[in-house]
């Protein structure tokens, strides 16, 4: 387990109380609680109780305390409806947390087993779950999703409990038959587990219609109550009258969940790494994860391989397990200039999107760069869902720093919290004529350019640029105005909460963050900064921390693994002295950190270098023996291809379908492709430390290692560059983990 991991847990304890005082109170008030109902409805084909047994009618109650939203519409395909708004639940329902093992829970379950021992099943589990209820709410606590509706449709957002998954579902006018013309705004929805049980039951045979609104247009929650019928008639008659009730929920909300959520959003428009593909190949890391279990101490990343022009390779480590698919007319060759191998954490949570392969008809993944968020995003007839997966929890400081410093710097005040005087005069006047283009309709980034153009007047600024507009937008994200959606690339009004945020609550984490950055902004703050770098072990950072309010200079030290992980912290300040990690990070460690974020090793005025850098390649890692005979060599020609399906690391669904493919392959090639079958990683670490170059390659348990040493560090720098230029040569991708 590394430091990091250790972080998130003490972090988790010791801001538990905090989080739940220092959180942002909001109360959702609903007319009841979203539900499956069925209602009566007229039909030519069926009578009137059949019409009410095959109609699933899905009431989602809108929030009362903001403006109100209406839809109506039948849906055309049920399934992908049924699947998709399942697969929503999952992510806003997922926590993968690392939970250590807690004696006093089942202390306290053995307790009441041994009391309720005399009792039925019924009495035993609702004492259970009333006594879980009392003392642990947050079990049952699911922050309702956000719903818009708009020309295109209806969009989904939410946002997982440990802040680590983001989903974005749209359900387009194309799935849905509407009657009646919607009402166009941005509302909070009640998301329940009965609510989830309900659209589990929806079946393609029966009809379903999909109602939003505060009353969800009179679907509210029915009562069948008898009534006496008229003096000369003894029968009585069932009337359904309307049982009103108003849900209300107080949720304090996280202040870091709001934070990680703004964050999350903005960070989609920045520039990416964009590959396609087949939704098989999705399905074989899927397999390919459910069949192998994590091992503890190894790798657990996705590893992915970019080259120009070529299919990308999706690796899974530490299995080296490759996953492409080779014939579908949607898998696409990569187009960027420069070969790439990405690593990516959090692999785990693509099993969330389980449940819409089947409807999925392509797959797009937006990479931000190393150990950084991606954005998988899939489209079918009728829906297109969006997924971000960070791979990292809400208190791995490390990680988010360096997730921070790619946003710009979140502004201090709302555009919505500001007089018009001060709006006018500040930067953000941009971003209230972008807001109000906004309003009227969804835009791209080249039709805002298009339009704020003609408006140059009243700007009363210089000619107005694309990267400014994209300015403004992400400032307009950053405060919760404006949802950028990467599927149609296109930039939606939708204030995230009913009364404008409060920007200053949500500019850094913690208060010891802040005093991070107030050391930054200081000249003298970080003195004898140093870098060493070691190759396989990571990277040491050493830097003394003067802080002038304690009239003391504090000795930080940090050790950074792969992309950026901590393995050791140290520090001399009395916070660390005496409480280790269990209360926090200290700010002089977060500073530490920080201002490695500025170092470039590349640096012409420095006399001396500290730099690694890491290559890969895949190369074969076992071959099978050769034929005997020449009888053994012909039974092996005619079953190469069965053999090859079954021994290869990727079961690829797509080989089924091309017999007359392999067919087609001369026996050498044959033979030749059952001795390769397997492949491996090789590790190639170049290391430079002053005058000193040392070169490690590693292959599997074999290790080989190589250290040159010269008069002059220039001498050593040009030498350096020459080996990394001698292995991309030979084909290795440059790993920028470390």
């Amino acid at each position: 387990m590394t430091t990091d991991n250790q972080l998130d847990q003490a972090s988790d304890q010791a801001s538990e109380e905090v989080a739940n005082t220092d959180g942002l109170m909001m109360q959702l008030d609903y007319a009841a609680p979203s539900q499956i109902s069925q209602v009566n409805e007229s039909s030519d084909s069926l009578s009137e109780a059949q019409t009410s047994e095959h109609t699933q009618h899905v009431a989602l109650f809108a929030q009362l305390n903001r403006s109100e939203v209406n839809f109506h519409g039948k849906v055309k395909s049920p399934l992908v409806f049924r699947d998709s708004l399942l697969a929503l639940f999952d992510v806003v329902s997922s926590d993968y947390r690392y939970v250590p093992k807690d004696r006093s829970a089942y202390t306290v379950f053995m307790q009441m087993r041994r009391a309720s021992s005399n009792k039925n099943l019924f009495t035993a589990q609702r004492d259970y779950f009333t006594w879980l209820f009392d003392n642990d709410p947050l079990a049952f606590c699911i922050l309702d999703p956000i719903i818009q509706v708009h020309e295109q449709g209806v969009s989904f957002e939410v946002f997982s409990r440990d802040e680590g998954c983001y989903a974005q579902l749209t359900l387009t006018n194309e799935i849905f038959e509407q009657s009646a013309k919607p009402t166009l705004g941005t509302t909070s929805i009640d998301y329940s587990a009965a609510l989830f049980n309900g659209i589990e039951k929806i079946r393609d045979h029966q009809q379903t219609i999909l109602d939003i609104g505060h009353e969800a247009v009179g679907l509210q929650l029915l009562e069948t109550m008898p009534e006496t019928a008229e003096a000369d008639t003894d029968s009585a008659v069932a009337k359904p009258t309307v049982k009103k009730q108003i849900i209300e929920k107080r949720i304090n909300v996280p202040k870091s969940w709001i934070r990680a959520l703004l964050q999350v959003q903005s960070a989609g428009q920045l520039p990416q790494d964009t590959i396609h593909l087949d939704p098989i190949a999705l399905y074989n890391v899927l397999f390919e994860l459910r069949m192998h279990a994590d091992i503890k101490g190894k790798r657990r990343g996705l590893l992915i391989e970019l080259r120009p022009q070529q299919l990308p390779v999706i690796i899974l480590e530490p299995f080296d397990i490759t996953v492409t698919s080779q014939v579908s007319q949607q898998q696409k060759p990569y187009q960027g200039q420069q070969a790439k191998l990405i690593r990516l954490w959090g692999r785990r949570r693509l099993s969330l999107l389980k449940r819409l392969l089947p409807h999925t008809d392509s797959v797009s993944v937006s990479i931000l760069g190393q150990g950084m968020p991606s954005y998988w995003t899939l489209k079918g007839k009728g829906f297109h869902f969006t997924f971000a997966m960070t791979g990292f929890s809400q208190a791995n400081w490390s990680q988010s720093l360096n997730f921070d410093l790619l946003l710009p710097k979140r502004p201090q005040q709302n555009m919505l919290n500001s007089d018009s005087e001060q709006v006018a005069e500040s930067t953000d006047s941009g971003l209230v004529k972008v807001v109000d283009i906004l309003t009227r309709r969804p835009s791209t980034v080249n039709s805002l350019t298009q339009q704020l153009t003609t408006q140059e007047p009243e700007l009363k600024t210089a000619p107005i640029t694309q990267a400014q507009v994209q300015q403004w937008l992400l400032s307009g994200t950053q405060q919760g105005l404006i949802r950028y959606e990467i599927a149609t690339q296109l930039y939606h009004y939708r204030p995230l909460t009913q009364v404008p945020l409060d920007m200053a609550q949500f500019a850094y984490h913690n208060e010891a963050e802040k005093q991070a950055f107030d050391l930054m902004s200081r000249t003298d703050a970080v003195q004898k900064f140093s870098v060493e770098t070691v190759a396989v072990k990571g990277i040491t950072i050493r830097a003394d921390i003067h802080v002038e309010e304690d009239r003391r200079t504090y000795h930080s030290q940090l050790q950074l693994g792969d992309e950026g992980l901590v393995t050791k912290a140290e520090c001399s300040c009395p916070q660390y002295l005496q409480h280790r990690l269990t209360h926090g990070v200290c700010a002089h460690l977060i500073a530490l950190r920080l201002r490695y974020n500025q170092y470039d090793p590349n640096n012409t005025g420095n006399d001396s270098w500290h730099d690694t850098r890491v290559l890969s390649k895949r190369v074969p890692s076992k071959r099978l023996h050769q034929p005997k005979n020449k009888q053994e060599s012909v039974q092996v020609a005619a079953h190469s291809s069965l053999m090859t399906l079954l021994s290869a690391p990727t079961l690829d669904l797509t080989a089924l379908a091309q017999p007359a493919a392999q067919s087609h392959a001369t026996e050498s090639d044959k033979t030749q492709a059952l001795t390769t079958q397997e492949t491996a990683i090789a590790y190639v670490y170049i290391t430079i430390a002053h005058k000193k170059i040392t070169i490690e390659q590693t292959i599997g348990d074999k290790d080989t290692h190589q250290q040159l040493v010269f008069n002059q560090p220039a001498q050593a720098k040009a030498a350096f560059l020459q080996h990394i230029a001698r292995f991309e040569a030979k084909g290795f991708i440059e790993n920028q983990g470390m």
